[in-house]
């Protein structure tokens, strides 16, 4: 096995005041309650694909550089391929953040040990928040106990985002690829394709190409011309 990864760079782009949901003051609000140590010490983010969870805890990391507390943040996917044995090392007072825990379901040695450091939580040792793509209950984690402990602390499902907040995240990244799209872009985009946050995604990667190889502004012509 590999050598356990190194904590994630986290995504600077990506912050709390961003983040947008109708949900998104009482996110924010039990989120940095956990790095504040005045809320939860356990918050689990689970929710489909495009629901946000890797945004905020990109935001987390960001919250907790501004507050000088020490998060480690991981992708599951990177810790699958590594030895667990390393992943007990952390100082009492740190954050650990885990996005996609539910890819480690079935991987024994990980699965006992984010049991134990769920206990260490309990403790009061660390604080612990991470990602799932479906509720605890749901996961295919062969560890019963690991199941039942998943659900102590606070659980926050995540929507996919609707019609009019996708448009205004769709703006949002826009402005940070430094595109300007018209209403009557952004409109015709949402009407005429895939209203999944990835793909409305991919489709501004190749805006941005056409519109900078073109030396054109993105108009609705130049979307039917490389669509």
């Amino acid at each position: 096995m590999a050598q356990l990864p190194l904590p994630l760079r986290f995504d600077k782009r990506f912050s709390f005041s961003n983040y947008l949901s109708q949900h998104a003051r009482y996110i924010k609000q039990q989120l940095t309650g956990l790095f504040d140590e005045s809320g939860e010490t356990m918050i689990g983010l689970w929710g489909a694909e495009d629901s946000g969870k890797t945004h905020l805890l990109n935001a987390c990391a960001h919250y907790a550089g501004l507050s000088q507390v020490s998060l480690h943040l991981f992708d599951a996917a990177h810790l699958a391929e590594a030895d667990s044995e390393g992943f007990v090392d952390f100082m009492p007072g740190s954050v650990i953040g885990i996005d996609n825990l539910d890819i480690l379901a079935g991987h024994s040695a990980w699965e006992k040990q984010f049991y134990q450091l769920i206990n260490r939580v309990k403790a009061g040792e660390l604080r612990f928040i991470y990602s799932l793509s479906q509720a605890p209950r749901d996961t295919s984690f062969k560890l019963p106990d690991l199941k039942s402990r998943l659900m102590w602390g606070l659980l926050i499902a995540l929507e996919p985002a609707d019609d009019h907040h996708l448009e205004l995240i769709l703006k949002q990244r826009a402005d940070m690829l430094g595109l300007r799209l018209s209403d009557e872009v952004v409109h015709y985009l949402m009407s005429h394709y895939s209203r999944k946050l990835s793909d409305q995604m991919e489709m501004l990667y190749q805006l941005d190409h056409a519109s900078m190889s073109r030396q054109r502004k993105i108009t609705i012509p130049l979307i039917r011309e490389i669509c």
